[in-house]
């Protein structure tokens, strides 16, 4: 049986604390009032996407995955979420999510068709 613990730590709170305070700062400068603020103590994952974990890259020694978010090690496995993206810019990642993975599935069906799969 796997067992998963999420949570967060100390730099976790730290960067919620900036976040909120560098936040209402930039609102009071643009001339915002009555600036409030709240953390509802949810739960890691429930209002962002998770990135990382599952590296793309060429070189199996650095990485999991290859160019079409296949397993370096397992063919027949696509990673077509977050997992594969390192970082993301901002926000909203889920086109690019959908993107992957209309890519990662014309290729394995293309891979299927020529029986390397």
């Amino acid at each position: 049986m796997l067992i998963t613990s999420v949570g967060y730590d100390e730099n976790d709170e730290k960067v919620l604390k900036d976040f909120i305070e560098q936040g209402s700062e930039m609102l009071s400068k643009t001339g915002c009032k009555n600036i409030t603020s709240h953390d509802s103590k949810q739960a890691p994952g429930l209002d962002i996407h998770e990135m990382g974990g599952v590296r793309m890259g060429k070189d199996p020694k650095t990485s999991l995955l290859n160019k079409w978010n296949q397993l370096h090690a397992c063919k027949n496995v696509f990673v077509t979420d977050g997992a594969c993206m390192t970082s993301v810019g901002n926000q909203n990642p889920s086109l690019t999510f959908m993107v992957i993975t209309a890519r990662a599935t014309n290729y394995a069906v293309d891979e299927l068709k020529k029986k390397n799969l």
